[in-house]
Protein backbone atom coordinates (compact mmCIF):
# COMPACT_ATOMS: atom_id res chain seq x y z
CA UNK A 1 0.00 0.00 0.00
CA UNK A 2 3.04 2.23 0.95
CA UNK A 3 4.34 1.45 -2.78
CA UNK A 4 0.84 2.61 -4.22
CA UNK A 5 1.26 6.50 -2.24
CA UNK A 6 4.48 6.36 -3.09
CA UNK A 7 3.59 5.87 -7.09
CA UNK A 8 0.61 8.02 -6.61
CA UNK A 9 2.52 11.09 -5.33
CA UNK A 10 5.16 10.79 -8.20
CA UNK A 11 2.89 10.59 -10.56
CA UNK A 12 0.26 13.22 -9.64
CA UNK A 13 4.08 15.66 -9.27
CA UNK A 14 4.98 15.11 -12.81
CA UNK A 15 1.06 15.63 -14.27
CA UNK A 16 1.25 18.97 -12.09
CA UNK A 17 4.53 20.23 -14.02
CA UNK A 18 2.91 19.13 -17.99
CA UNK A 19 2.58 22.34 -19.85
CA UNK A 20 -0.56 22.68 -21.77
CA UNK A 21 -3.61 25.56 -21.72
CA UNK A 22 -5.09 24.85 -18.32
CA UNK A 23 -1.21 25.20 -16.66
CA UNK A 24 -0.90 28.66 -18.30
CA UNK A 25 -4.32 29.86 -17.76
CA UNK A 26 -4.14 28.80 -14.44
CA UNK A 27 -0.95 30.74 -13.82
CA UNK A 28 -2.06 34.12 -15.67
CA UNK A 29 -5.16 33.49 -13.51
CA UNK A 30 -3.64 33.44 -9.79
CA UNK A 31 -1.36 36.68 -11.06
CA UNK A 32 -3.97 38.61 -12.07
CA UNK A 33 -7.19 37.37 -10.09
CA UNK A 34 -5.52 36.37 -7.12
CA UNK A 35 -5.51 33.51 -4.70
CA UNK A 36 -8.90 32.46 -4.73
CA UNK A 37 -10.01 32.73 -7.96
CA UNK A 38 -7.23 30.70 -9.30
CA UNK A 39 -8.25 28.38 -6.83
CA UNK A 40 -12.28 27.93 -7.77
CA UNK A 41 -10.44 27.69 -11.58
CA UNK A 42 -8.10 24.90 -10.56
CA UNK A 43 -11.67 22.88 -8.59
CA UNK A 44 -12.89 23.20 -12.33
CA UNK A 45 -9.71 21.76 -14.30
CA UNK A 46 -9.56 19.28 -11.52
CA UNK A 47 -13.24 18.20 -11.89
CA UNK A 48 -12.59 18.03 -15.21
CA UNK A 49 -9.82 15.65 -15.12
CA UNK A 50 -11.86 13.53 -12.67
CA UNK A 51 -14.64 12.79 -15.12
CA UNK A 52 -12.68 11.85 -17.83
CA UNK A 53 -10.44 10.08 -16.00
CA UNK A 54 -13.85 7.77 -14.91
CA UNK A 55 -14.60 7.96 -18.77
CA UNK A 56 -11.15 6.37 -19.35
CA UNK A 57 -11.71 3.54 -16.70
CA UNK A 58 -15.55 2.72 -18.20
CA UNK A 59 -15.34 3.28 -22.01
CA UNK A 60 -12.04 4.00 -23.05
CA UNK A 61 -12.13 1.80 -25.86
CA UNK A 62 -15.54 3.64 -27.11
CA UNK A 63 -14.10 7.10 -26.37
CA UNK A 64 -11.28 6.11 -28.20
CA UNK A 65 -13.13 5.11 -31.42
CA UNK A 66 -15.46 8.18 -30.88
CA UNK A 67 -11.98 10.17 -31.35
CA UNK A 68 -10.40 8.29 -34.36
CA UNK A 69 -13.48 8.95 -36.11
CA UNK A 70 -14.49 12.58 -34.72
CA UNK A 71 -11.39 13.94 -36.22
CA UNK A 72 -13.16 17.09 -36.27
CA UNK A 73 -13.53 17.87 -32.73
CA UNK A 74 -9.40 18.52 -32.72
CA UNK A 75 -10.04 21.29 -34.76
CA UNK A 76 -13.08 22.66 -32.80
CA UNK A 77 -10.89 22.47 -29.58
CA UNK A 78 -7.97 24.09 -31.37
CA UNK A 79 -9.88 26.63 -33.12
CA UNK A 80 -11.38 27.88 -29.16
CA UNK A 81 -8.06 28.19 -28.02
CA UNK A 82 -6.61 30.35 -30.67
CA UNK A 83 -9.69 32.75 -30.66
CA UNK A 84 -9.16 32.93 -26.69
CA UNK A 85 -4.96 33.40 -27.53
CA UNK A 86 -5.87 36.46 -29.89
CA UNK A 87 -8.30 37.48 -27.57
CA UNK A 88 -5.93 37.97 -24.88
CA UNK A 89 -3.38 38.96 -26.72
CA UNK A 90 -5.42 41.75 -28.39
CA UNK A 91 -7.14 42.92 -24.20
CA UNK A 92 -3.19 42.97 -23.31
CA UNK A 93 -1.84 45.01 -25.86
CA UNK A 94 -4.83 47.35 -25.50
CA UNK A 95 -3.95 47.68 -21.39
CA UNK A 96 -0.23 48.04 -22.05
CA UNK A 97 -0.97 51.26 -24.01
CA UNK A 98 -2.97 52.47 -21.29
CA UNK A 99 -0.28 52.89 -18.61
CA UNK A 100 -2.39 54.89 -16.30
CA UNK A 101 -4.66 52.01 -15.79
CA UNK A 102 -4.75 50.88 -12.39
CA UNK A 103 -3.77 47.02 -11.56
CA UNK A 104 -6.68 46.60 -9.18
CA UNK A 105 -8.53 48.01 -12.35
CA UNK A 106 -7.27 45.79 -14.69
CA UNK A 107 -9.45 42.85 -13.96
CA UNK A 108 -12.09 44.34 -11.30
CA UNK A 109 -14.33 41.69 -10.14
CA UNK A 110 -17.64 42.87 -8.51
CA UNK A 111 -17.54 41.08 -5.14
CA UNK A 112 -20.96 42.53 -3.86
CA UNK A 113 -24.03 40.96 -2.88
CA UNK A 114 -24.97 37.48 -5.62
CA UNK A 115 -21.79 37.70 -7.03
CA UNK A 116 -19.64 36.26 -4.44
CA UNK A 117 -21.59 33.05 -5.02
CA UNK A 118 -21.79 33.42 -9.32
CA UNK A 119 -18.52 34.40 -9.60
CA UNK A 120 -16.65 31.54 -8.03
CA UNK A 121 -19.26 29.32 -9.72
CA UNK A 122 -17.92 31.00 -13.21
CA UNK A 123 -14.26 30.36 -12.44
CA UNK A 124 -15.21 26.73 -11.61
CA UNK A 125 -17.31 26.41 -14.71
CA UNK A 126 -14.59 27.92 -17.21
CA UNK A 127 -11.87 25.71 -15.24
CA UNK A 128 -13.96 22.66 -16.69
CA UNK A 129 -14.77 23.85 -19.90
CA UNK A 130 -11.22 25.14 -20.33
CA UNK A 131 -9.39 21.93 -19.54
CA UNK A 132 -12.61 19.49 -21.18
CA UNK A 133 -12.62 20.71 -24.30
CA UNK A 134 -9.11 19.78 -24.92
CA UNK A 135 -8.94 16.52 -26.28
CA UNK A 136 -5.73 15.63 -25.37
CA UNK A 137 -6.67 15.39 -21.98
CA UNK A 138 -9.06 12.67 -22.50
CA UNK A 139 -6.62 10.81 -24.35
CA UNK A 140 -3.93 11.35 -21.74
CA UNK A 141 -6.70 9.60 -19.01
CA UNK A 142 -7.20 6.78 -21.20
CA UNK A 143 -3.52 6.28 -21.18
CA UNK A 144 -2.96 6.67 -17.37
CA UNK A 145 -5.85 3.89 -17.26
CA UNK A 146 -3.81 1.86 -19.54
CA UNK A 147 -0.54 2.52 -17.92
CA UNK A 148 -2.10 1.48 -14.71
CA UNK A 149 -3.45 -1.57 -15.56
CA UNK A 150 -1.63 -3.42 -18.22
CA UNK A 151 1.96 -1.83 -16.11
CA UNK A 152 1.00 -1.22 -12.34
CA UNK A 153 -1.62 -3.86 -12.59
CA UNK A 154 -3.52 -2.02 -10.55
CA UNK A 155 -7.35 -3.08 -10.29
CA UNK A 156 -10.73 -2.04 -8.76
CA UNK A 157 -9.94 -0.54 -5.01
CA UNK A 158 -6.19 -0.26 -6.16
CA UNK A 159 -7.29 2.47 -8.98
CA UNK A 160 -9.24 4.35 -7.38
CA UNK A 161 -6.91 4.55 -4.72
CA UNK A 162 -4.24 5.72 -7.12
CA UNK A 163 -6.24 8.04 -9.17
CA UNK A 164 -7.33 9.64 -5.74
CA UNK A 165 -4.13 10.31 -4.51
CA UNK A 166 -2.96 11.52 -7.86
CA UNK A 167 -5.89 13.91 -8.02
CA UNK A 168 -5.07 15.27 -4.55
CA UNK A 169 -1.31 15.50 -4.90
CA UNK A 170 -2.08 17.71 -8.11
CA UNK A 171 -4.24 20.24 -6.34
CA UNK A 172 -1.47 20.38 -3.73
CA UNK A 173 1.08 21.46 -6.02
CA UNK A 174 -1.03 23.48 -7.45
CA UNK A 175 -1.94 25.02 -4.27
CA UNK A 176 1.28 26.10 -4.31
CA UNK A 177 2.13 27.41 -7.44
CA UNK A 178 -1.04 28.99 -7.59
CA UNK A 179 0.08 31.01 -4.17
CA UNK A 180 3.65 31.57 -5.11
CA UNK A 181 2.08 32.78 -8.71
CA UNK A 182 -0.26 35.44 -7.05
CA UNK A 183 2.56 36.89 -5.32
CA UNK A 184 4.03 38.31 -8.41
CA UNK A 185 1.14 40.63 -8.31
CA UNK A 186 2.16 42.69 -5.84
CA UNK A 187 5.77 43.05 -7.37
CA UNK A 188 4.73 43.90 -11.31
CA UNK A 189 3.22 46.89 -12.91
CA UNK A 190 0.88 47.61 -15.13
CA UNK A 191 3.13 46.44 -18.01
CA UNK A 192 4.44 43.59 -17.00
CA UNK A 193 0.96 41.86 -16.43
CA UNK A 194 -0.17 43.35 -19.77
CA UNK A 195 2.65 41.47 -21.31
CA UNK A 196 2.42 37.92 -18.96
CA UNK A 197 -1.21 38.48 -20.85
CA UNK A 198 0.42 38.56 -24.52
CA UNK A 199 2.95 35.97 -23.79
CA UNK A 200 0.08 33.62 -22.31
CA UNK A 201 -2.35 34.25 -25.46
CA UNK A 202 0.70 33.26 -27.49
CA UNK A 203 1.14 29.81 -25.63
CA UNK A 204 -2.94 29.50 -26.08
CA UNK A 205 -2.35 30.38 -30.16
CA UNK A 206 0.20 27.61 -30.22
CA UNK A 207 -1.37 25.15 -28.26
CA UNK A 208 -4.25 25.51 -30.50
CA UNK A 209 -2.43 24.84 -33.58
CA UNK A 210 -0.53 22.30 -32.35
CA UNK A 211 -3.79 20.08 -31.61
CA UNK A 212 -5.21 21.10 -34.99
CA UNK A 213 -2.21 19.29 -36.16
CA UNK A 214 -1.66 16.20 -33.77
CA UNK A 215 -3.60 13.03 -34.02
CA UNK A 216 -6.32 12.81 -30.81
CA UNK A 217 -6.42 8.89 -31.01
CA UNK A 218 -4.64 6.65 -28.76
Amino acid sequence: MMILFQKGILFGFMISFMLGPAFFILIETSIKKGFKSAIFLDLGILLSDAIYLLAAFFIAEKINLWLSTNQSLKYVAGSVFIILGLFSIRKNYLQKKDADVKIKNLNAVDTESSNLIIYPFQLIIKGLGLNAINPGVLVFWIAACTYATNELKLTNIQLLTFFGITLSTMFTVDIFKIYFSSKLKEKLNNSSLAIIGMVIGCLLVFFGLAICFKDVSF
